[in-house]
């Protein structure tokens, strides 16, 4: 009887062990390839497709102007991953163009590349009409800085809207989108492209500290979402006390002229806001 539950315990381990062999494996992920194979299935994608007089994307059937003869290239580096965004600028705008800091009142549609539309805003009234960009993904923070703003019209039912506006559409591969994770209505690793209008522009100060979210981008590299001079994992951008000293950073304003970043009470070339030792 023993040598029978023996042979069986041996024979279930040898079709566990079977089982986990045929079990197919899940690659890592890589992003540098990804990013490779995103921009070539853009590049096929924007060959073949052209945009129409409705202000659509549709596929080529009469030898009609491609994507990729009218689009524009910006090189994006973002984790240390070379990405490429395509964009088309149909309307400039009379306004200023945001920075990838600054807050934008806008309408959009979102597209992945089979047509399927995600996401859209048709109002200015809508809430989803403001975004703040540090709190947009990435290749969308890149994307609104291509157009400029227009002129706000009031109108006689008392409600308004913008003209004159910038709009066009940018394309940016999964890696400054959703990525492999991807989101409740967008598949992993999926390119996705925006058309975009272009309403309002406000500088931003996220945090209310009086130090706008230009100011907090520390290092310079035109991304405040990466700046923490504190180290507490909390980004300048959305917080009050960046340099974790106890002091707010609009008490650190010593000379009152509502201007934190131009105070420096000992002299070292360092803003009291940023300053622990100030």
């Amino acid at each position: 009887m023993k040598l029978k539950y023996v042979f069986l315990f041996f024979l279930g381990m040898a079709i566990v062990a079977c089982n986990n062999d045929d079990d197919p494996k899940e690659e890592p992920h890589d992003p540098v390839a990804q990013a490779l194979i995103d921009d070539a299935v853009l590049i096929e994608f924007l060959q073949s497709h052209y945009y129409t007089e409705e202000k659509q994307i549709d596929t080529i059937m009469n030898g009609e102007t491609p994507l990729y003869d009218i689009v524009s290239t910006d090189a994006v580096v973002y984790n240390d991953i070379n990405y490429k965004i395509y964009y088309y600028v149909d309307q400039e705008g009379i306004g200023i163009s945001p920075s990838r800091n600054d807050s934008v009142q806008i309408l959009y549609r979102g597209f992945m590349l089979d047509s399927t539309k995600f996401d859209e805003n048709t109002s200015y009234t809508a809430s989803k009409s403001w975004f703040n960009l540090p709190q947009t993904i990435p290749g969308f923070r890149y994307g609104a800085t291509y157009f400029k703003e227009g002129e706000k019209v009031n109108y006689p039912d008392e409600s308004f809207g913008y003209e004159n506006t910038g709009n066009g559409f940018f394309f940016m591969p999964s890696g400054l989108a959703y990525g492999n994770s991807g989101s409740v209505s967008i598949p992993s690793n999926t390119p996705i492209y925006y058309f975009l209008d272009m309403g309002k522009v406000v500088i931003s100060d996220t945090d209310g500290d009086f130090v706008s979210n230009n100011d907090e981008d520390v290092d310079g590299d035109g991304d405040a979402t990466n700046d923490d001079t504190d180290g507490d994992l909390i980004p300048d951008y959305l917080d009050i006390d960046d340099d974790s000293d106890g002091t707010v950073t609009w008490e650190e304003d010593t000379n009152g002229d509502g201007d934190p970043t131009n105070d420096d009470t000992d002299g070292d070339g360092i803003p009291n806001y940023l300053d622990a030792d100030s």
